[in-house]
C-alpha cells in the first residue's frame, strides 16, 4: 500500500468504525462532562443519580450539570447536521451556519430582542428570524446558490462583521444587562435549570425529523441541478433544507450562543472517510458534532479548574480554524484570476481628481474640528474645542490612510477587489497583540506598543506563508479568514480572563478614537509617511502582481518575493492603524475599489487616491460615531462596520457582471 492510496484504503474501515467508536465516546465523554465542573459532586453522586436522593449533589447535577450536558449534545448535533444540509443544498463544502451568517444573524437578533424591545418575545423566534435574515442576505450577497465557496465565505464576512457592528453598538448603549451577553456572544454553555433546553430541545428534534424524511432527495442533489430535477427533486428541498437548517442554528445559539466551526469540520470530515448518504451522514453528523462540543465543553471546564474563563466557543474556535486549513487541501477554490480593469468612461481628469479630493477634505475637516457634543457657531468656541476635536481627526485621518494602503496590496497580492486586512486575519492578529500590549502596561502610541502590534500582524502573515496555499490566491483568503477567527477566539480568551471592563474592551475592539491626544498622532506621523513613500515607491511590483503570476514572472517580477514583501507591507499598515484606535473594518477594503474607479488600475496614481479615500471615510466615520448620539459615543469602527456592509454589496455585484468570482 502507497501513502498516496493508503487514505483511500482506509475509508470503508473508517467508515464502517464510525458508529460504534463515536457512540462509545459520547457514552465515555457524557459521563465525564456530567461530572465535572463542581466540587460538591463525586462520583458516588453520579451513581446514585437516577435515585434522586435528597441532597446538595443532587440539585447541582439536576438543575446545572444535566441541562449543561444535554444543552451540549443538543447544540453539537443541531450545528452538525445544519452543516450538512447546507453543504448538501447549496452544493458548496465551505457552507456552514457562522460561514452563511445564520450565527450572526441569530445572534444580532437575540440581542435586539433582549435590550431593545419593550415585549419579550421567545429566543427561539428571534434566533430563527435572525439566522434566516443572515442567510438570505449572504446568499444574495454573494450572487445566489450555486456561489463558489471563495465568494460564499467573503459574503459571509462582510454580513457578520456589519451585524457585529450592529450588535457591539446596541450593547455599548445598553445598560447592565449588556455585560451578560458579552461573555454569552463567545459561546457558553452555562444552564440554569431546563427552559432553554425544553424551548429548543424540540425544534431540533423536529427539524432532524424533517430532514431524514427527505434524505432520499438530498443525496439526488449531489448528482447536479439538471439530473437531480429530471429525477423529481423540486425546489421544494432545497427550501425545505434551509429552514431546517436555519431553525437548528437558531436553537444552537438560543441554547450556547454563537459557536462556529462545528459545522463546517463534521460533515466535511464524515465526507472525507465517505460517508455520503444522508441517512447515514445526517445521524453520524449529529453524533460527532455532540463528541465535538462536548470534548470543547470538558477542555473549559479543565480550564476553569485551574482559574482560566474560557468559553466553548473560543475553543471550538481555536481546534476548529487549523480543520479549515486542512480543509482548504481538498476544496476546490477555482483558478487564478485577475480584477477587471474599471471603465475609463466617467473618470475623472488628474487635475479635477485632485480638486475633488481636496474639496471633499476641507469640509469634511471643517465638520469634524467644528461639529461634536453640539456645534462650535464661533471663533471662541472652535478653539477652546480644538485640543479634544484636532487630535481625533488627525488620528482618523492618518489610521484611514493606513488601512487603505494596506488593502490596495492586499488586493494587488490575491487580486481580489474584495480583500482587506480583516479578511486576511492581519488586523485581527494587530488586535491581538494590542490587548497582549495593553495587559502588559504599555501606553498606546508609544514606540514599543506599535511594534508589538506590528508583530501581532506579522504573525498573522507568518500563519497564511506556512499554512495557507501560497500559490492560491482565493484559497489565501480562505485561509486568512480561518486565522482571523483564531485571534478573536484567543483576544475573547484574554479579555474575559483579565478581567477589563465591558465597555473598554469592546470600545477598543471596535476601533476607537476617543481619548487619544497630540502625542498619538506625532507617533503615528513617522510610520504613514514611510509606508506612503515605500508604496508609491513598490507600485509597479504592484502593478505586475495584479496580470497574473505568469505575466508578472515575463516582466522580471519575482512573484513569490514580491507577494510576501506586499502582505509584510500591508502588516506594518494595518498594525499602525490598528495600535492607534484598535480594529476597524471595511476602509482598507472599500478605499482601494474607490480609487480604482476615480483613478483607474495603476498604482502610482490609484494609491495616493485610496489613501485619501480611506481618510476621509475614516474622519467621517469618526465624526458620526461622536455626534449623532452626542454627550453619547459610537466608535468609528461600529460606524463603518454598519455603514461599509451596503457598500460593500454595491462592490460585489458588479465583480460578478464582470465574471471577476471570488471562486
Amino acid at each position: 500500500m502507497t501513502a498516496a492510496n493508503a487514505p483511500v484504503r482506509l475509508r470503508p474501515f473508517l467508515a464502517a468504525f464510525a458508529w460504534p467508536i463515536g457512540l462509545l465516546l459520547i457514552v465515555l465523554l457524557a459521563v465525564l462532562d456530567f461530572r465535572m465542573g463542581s466540587k460538591l459532586v463525586n462520583w458516588s453522586d453520579v451513581v446514585t443519580f437516577p435515585t434522586r436522593p435528597t441532597s446538595l449533589a443532587q440539585t447541582v447535577l439536576e438543575t446545572i450539570r444535566a441541562p449543561r450536558l444535554v444543552a451540549a449534545i443538543f447544540v453539537g448535533a443541531a450545528l452538525a447536521i445544519a452543516g450538512s444540509v447546507f453543504q448538501s443544498v447549496l452544493r458548496n463544502p465551505l457552507a456552514a451556519p457562522d460561514i452563511l451568517s445564520v450565527t450572526s444573524g441569530a445572534q444580532l437578533f437575540l440581542v435586539i430582542s433582549t435590550l431593545l424591545l419593550p415585549v419579550a418575545i421567545p429566543s427561539i423566534i428571534a434566533t430563527t428570524m435572525g439566522g434566516a435574515v443572515g442567510a438570505v442576505a449572504c446568499i444574495a450577497l454573494a450572487g445566489g446558490f450555486r456561489a463558489p465557496p471563495g465568494r460564499l465565505a467573503l459574503a459571509g464576512v462582510a454580513i457578520s462583521l456589519c451585524f457585529a457592528g450592529i450588535a457591539s453598538a446596541i450593547v455599548l448603549l445598553a445598560d447592565d444587562r449588556a455585560s451578560g451577553l458579552i461573555l454569552w456572544s463567545a459561546g457558553i454553555l452555562d444552564q440554569t435549570g431546563w427552559s432553554k433546553v425544553l424551548m429548543a430541545g424540540p425544534a431540533i428534534i423536529a427539524s432532524c425529523i424533517a430532514l431524514l424524511l427527505i434524505a432520499r432527495q438530498l443525496d439526488l442533489l449531489g448528482l447536479g441541478e439538471q439530473t437531480s430535477a429530471s429525477l423529481g427533486v423540486t425546489r421544494t428541498t432545497t427550501l425545505v433544507g434551509l429552514i431546517a437548517g436555519v431553525i437548528l442554528a437558531g436553537a444552537a445559539v438560543t441554547l450556547a450562543g454563537p459557536i462556529g466551526f462545528i459545522g463546517l469540520a463534521v460533515p466535511n470530515a464524515l465526507r472525507a472517510i465517505g460517508v455520503t448518504r444522508h441517512h447515514r451522514q445526517l445521524p453520524l453528523a449529529a453524533l460527532w458534532g455532540a463528541n465535538a462540543l462536548i470534548t470543547a465543553d470538558m477542555i473549559t471546564q479543565l480550564l476553569a479548574g485551574s482559574g482560566i474563563i474560557v468559553p466553548a466557543g473560543v475553543a471550538v474556535a481555536c481546534f476548529g480554524a487549523p480543520a479549515m486549513l486542512l480543509l482548504l487541501n481538498t476544496t476546490k477554490a477555482g483558478g487564478e484570476s485577475r480584477m477587471a480593469a474599471p471603465s475609463t468612461a466617467n473618470r475623472l481628469s488628474l487635475s479635477m481628481l485632485s480638486s475633488v479630493i481636496v474639496a471633499v477634505g476641507l469640509l469634511v475637516i471643517i465638520a469634524a474640528l467644528t461639529i461634536g457634543d453640539g456645534v462650535s457657531s464661533s471663533f471662541g468656541a472652535l478653539v477652546a474645542n480644538l485640543d479634544l476635536r484636532a487630535p481625533r481627526l488627525f488620528i482618523a485621518l492618518g489610521c484611514g490612510a493606513l488601512l487603505a494602503t494596506s488593502g490596495v496590496a492586499l488586493q494587488a497580492v490575491t487580486r481580489n477587489p474584495l480583500c482587506g486586512p480583516e479578511t486576511l486575519g492581519l488586523s485581527q492578529g494587530a488586535a491581538l497583540f494590542s490587548l497582549i500590549a495593553l495587559l502588559s502596561g504599555l501606553v498606546p502610541g508609544t514606540s514599543m506598543f506599535q511594534l508589538v502590534t506590528v508583530a501581532g500582524a506579522l504573525s498573522a502573515v507568518v500563519l497564511l506563508m506556512v499554512l495557507g496555499p501560497r500559490r492560491s490566491p482565493q484559497k489565501l483568503i480562505l485561509a486568512g479568514i480561518a486565522i482571523a477567527a483564531s485571534f478573536g477566539a484567543i483576544g475573547t480568551i484574554i479579555v474575559v480572563e483579565a478581567r477589563l471592563q465591558t465597555a473598554q474592551a469592546l470600545s477598543w475592539l471596535s476601533g476607537s478614537t476617543h481619548g487619544r491626544g497630540y502625542d498619538d498622532a506625532w507617533a503615528m506621523l513617522p510610520w504613514l509617511i514611510v509606508l506612503a513613500s515605500v508604496g508609491l515607491f513598490c507600485s509597479r511590483q504592484l502593478d505586475a502582481l495584479v496580470l497574473g503570476d505568469e505575466k508578472a514572472r515575463a516582466l522580471g517580477v519575482e512573484t513569490d518575493r514580491a507577494r510576501l514583501l506586499a502582505l509584510l507591507y500591508a502588516a506594518f499598515a494595518s498594525a499602525i492603524a490598528v495600535s492607534a484606535i484598535g480594529t476597524v473594518g471595511f476602509v482598507g477594503l472599500l478605499a482601494p475599489h474607490a480609487a480604482r474607479l476615480l483613478a483607474g488600475p495603476r498604482h502610482a496614481r490609484s494609491l495616493p487616491v485610496a489613501m485619501a479615500t480611506g481618510a476621509i471615510l475614516m474622519a467621517v466615520a469618526d465624526l458620526v460615531g461622536r455626534s449623532i448620539i452626542a454627550p453619547l459615543e459610537l466608535p468609528a469602527g461600529v460606524v463603518t462596520a454598519v455603514l461599509g456592509a451596503p457598500f460593500f454589496m454595491l462592490l460585489m455585484r458588479p465583480t460578478a457582471s464582470r465574471k471577476t468570482s471570488v471562486s
